[in-house]
């Protein structure tokens, strides 16, 4: 299938506003949330929580066997064929097998916390919690149909309407019960479980003209999440372990500090990893045109992402003062998960492309050198440093998977425009180094180094058609046709239109 009108840039970037926004709004919320938190009974639950997630976490790489990625590349074949009768067999039957796993391994694990089993300082009770958030793991399969269709902002819907029951629930536990770290997870879990009702509910109204269960499909979903599930799986051992051994080795305090970091981070690389995310079904549902359109997506994530990721790089204690002046000592560590941003956008695109085509072991064999690159380092960088170490071991994974692609470029012909990456990345860097050896206030610093969208611009690294692209896509036509109604002779001479 050629590239359609709903395979656009337009399209593709509107899907990936609405799920950064939902990550932002997530995050955000849960900014807000660790803020009443600490101020009730301080920072340690934020590690004790983290540190629950973290177990559940790796529970869950280990049980997902790749099943929603798998499903997400057939979901945008079939969507891209308007073949219905495959989409429901593949959703339904991911669906099914996926449920089926983590619901028997929540009721094991739920089982062995309940008999007081632990795991160093991992107690009986943390477990019981740890098995709820695994148990929600069913929800993987209806995310990614309703990504794959694009209909993005029903994930919004069930984020926003979940925030607000996490906080009457959590805070309430907290403030009025007394219950600590159990009323925080809780709080976390009725979040997790009204997101996992709206989308599952959302998805089966769509898919319920055929319930079915096919092995066929089964095994083509299985084979096609392989590549991702393995190094996915050592890579959360390692990230989450690396997380775990924080709490372990250095206590609950220095785990929240790492946790806050860590979040801040990935807010900022949602904005080109929601876009990212569509790009895979739609790419999937694709006979050709693909490389073209990746290139003109890997350049958007750039330019969109850089100026901000680069700005919190130079000055990390302004968003971290804002939860609390006790985590402006993490600095450093957010600093360093975000020099990670340019080779994570990178690769992530290369590696969607490369899905796409069908390349499983290519994919596969990108995705075991980074995890086990990172698996070592953090073994013996976390004991030393801390959650420092664990930051440096997820960056420079990051850049060995980088090299690794430029291998894999070649195996499928891809050329990337590295001058044009370059200077995405020069005007925002040129742009901060000099805010930051003057020590210039940090809000004209924000001013000056977001300007690089101007520049961008007057540049056409981002050409006019592409910006009403993207503006079409966020549904901002009406402000900006008044904006420009006013100021458009001095908007058109700084852009040079």
């Amino acid at each position: 299938m050629s590239v359609s009108r709903r395979f656009s840039i337009g399209s593709v970037v509107r899907g990936g506003f609405w799920l950064y926004l939902s990550s932002v709004i997530d995050n955000l919320a849960g900014f807000l949330y660790w803020m009443i938190v600490s101020a009730i009974v301080g920072p340690t639950v934020i590690g004790i929580a983290s540190a629950i997630s973290g177990l559940a976490s790796l529970f869950l790489s280990i049980l997902n066997l790749g099943v929603g990625t798998g499903a997400t590349r057939f979901f945008g074949i079939y969507l891209g064929s308007d073949d219905e009768v495959r989409l429901y067999e593949y959703f339904w039957t991911s669906f099914i097998f996926n449920s089926v796993v983590h619901v028997v391994a929540g009721i094991v694990i739920t089982l062995l916390g309940i008999t007081g089993y632990s795991v160093s300082s991992i107690s009986g009770i943390m477990l019981v919690f740890a098995s709820l958030i695994i148990v929600g793991g069913i929800g993987a399969v209806p995310s990614s149909l309703i990504t794959s269709m694009m209909k993005t902002e029903v994930i919004f819907t069930a984020t926003t309407i979940s925030i607000l029951f996490r906080f009457v629930v959590g805070i309430t536990l907290i403030t009025i019960y007394n219950l600590g770290w159990v009323g925080v997870v809780i709080g976390n879990v009725v979040q997790l479980y009204t997101r996992l009702t709206i989308i599952t509910i959302y998805s089966i109204i769509r898919t319920r003209k055929m319930i079915y269960f096919s092995y066929r499909a089964l095994k083509d979903v299985l084979i096609a999440g392989s590549p991702s599930w393995l190094p996915g799986l050592i890579a959360s051992i390692g990230s989450w372990v690396g997380l775990l051994s924080v709490y372990v080795i250095s206590g609950a305090l220095e785990t929240g500090y790492y946790y806050v970091s860590s979040a801040i981070s990935n807010v900022i690389l949602m904005i080109s990893s929601s876009i990212l995310a569509l790009s895979f079904p739609v790419l999937s549902g694709m006979r050709d045109g693909r490389k073209r359109v990746l290139s003109q997506i890997m350049k958007i994530c750039l330019a969109l992402t850089l100026p901000i990721s680069t700005y919190v790089m130079f000055y990390p204690w302004v968003p971290l003062s804002l939860i609390g002046r006790e985590y402006v000592s993490s600095s450093t560590i957010l600093t360093v998960l975000l020099i990670s941003t340019v080779p994570a956008i990178i690769t992530s695109s290369i590696i969607n492309l490369v899905y796409a085509y069908g390349r499983y072991l290519l994919v596969l064999i990108f995705n075991l050198v980074v995890s086990i690159s990172r698996l070592v380092l953090y073994y013996y960088l976390v004991p030393n440093y801390g959650g420092l170490g664990s930051a440096i071991a997820f960056t420079v994974g990051n850049y060995v998977g980088l090299l690794t692609t430029l291998y894999i470029i070649k195996s499928i012909n891809f050329v990337v425009d590295w001058y044009l990456i370059i200077k995405v990345i020069l005007i925002p860097t040129l742009l901060g180094i000099p805010c930051f050896i003057l020590n210039i206030n940090w809000f004209i610093a924000l001013i000056f180094i977001t300007s690089s969208y101007i520049i961008y611009l007057k540049t056409k690294i981002i050409s006019k058609n592409e910006l009403k692209e993207i503006i079409k896509a966020l549904r901002l036509e009406f402000l900006v046709s008044k904006i420009y109604s006013r100021y458009g002779d001095v908007i058109n001479k700084i852009l040079g239109y």
